[in-house]
């Protein structure tokens, strides 16, 4: 992983407040040509107040007041994409029918006016089918590849900071063991490593270390390499 990602990412597991995460979050988002951004939980469908979901918002006050206050949440294509897909992906790429889905359109509308016109998303998926959210205001219209996988990186762990310090929830902690080797694969991921590569310089096949990435994602309850990684960093149970 690049250095300055690995130094956010330490930088972000040091914090104990929100604001400390916010100040981290907004420097690094600007270094991608992001203003803003909000990080927050979803609710499920028939759930009016998705203020408690929210756990740190960089929004204007007067759009954040708007986009609660009228459930805006569950008619935003943006928000409902992220329930099926763990893709990052651009705003513009959020699917609906612009001419039948008039409440979808009119959120895209309203933000725009707003001056939140594109922007790009990570969906967060959480163990007990829980999902979350980051949305990134502005910046380019096409993301390389790399960014786009440092940006997921830095939404994974902002949020799953962000829960620990608002909910400190210990009752999940007797589920979070990896052993001893998976421990040691993820940490070769974490280096930015193939399992072509781990394979190569663990002496292990390419197939056992997929294996153990597998296991360690039902361990820790990711959907993803890139997830459990960052879990595993989160929880101690790797270090950088």
């Amino acid at each position: 992983m690049d250095a300055d990602l690995l130094s956010t990412i330490a930088a972000i597991q040091q914090q104990t407040t929100s604001a400390g995460i916010f100040e981290i979050v907004s420097k690094a988002i600007d270094a991608y040509g992001f203003e803003r951004f909000i990080i927050a939980g979803l609710p499920d469908r028939g759930v009016e107040d998705v203020r408690p979901f929210i756990l740190l918002s960089g929004w204007s006050s007067e759009w954040y007041d708007r986009y609660t206050s009228l459930g805006y949440v569950h008619i935003d294509p943006v928000a409902r994409y992220c329930f099926s897909t763990t893709t990052p992906f651009h705003w513009s790429d959020a699917p609906y029918d612009r001419a039948t889905d008039l409440p979808a359109q009119r959120v895209m509308d309203e933000a725009r006016d707003f001056g939140l016109d594109r922007g790009f998303c990570v969906p967060i998926h959480m163990e007990g089918g829980m999902h979350g959210v980051v949305s990134l205001v502005g910046g380019p219209v096409n993301l390389d590849a790399n960014s786009r996988v440092e940006l997921h990186m830095l939404a994974l762990y902002a949020h799953g900071r962000l829960r620990f310090l608002n909910t400190r929830n210990t009752e999940l902690m007797g589920k979070r063991t990896i052993t001893a080797r998976e421990a040691e694969v993820l940490k070769w991921a974490a280096a930015g490593k193939t399992a072509s590569e781990i394979a190569t310089i663990t002496g292990l096949s390419e197939r056992t270390i997929n294996q153990h990435c597998e296991n360690a994602q039902k361990r820790l309850g990711t959907n993803n390499r890139t997830h459990t990684v960052v879990e595993a960093i989160r929880h101690k149970l790797i270090a950088l």
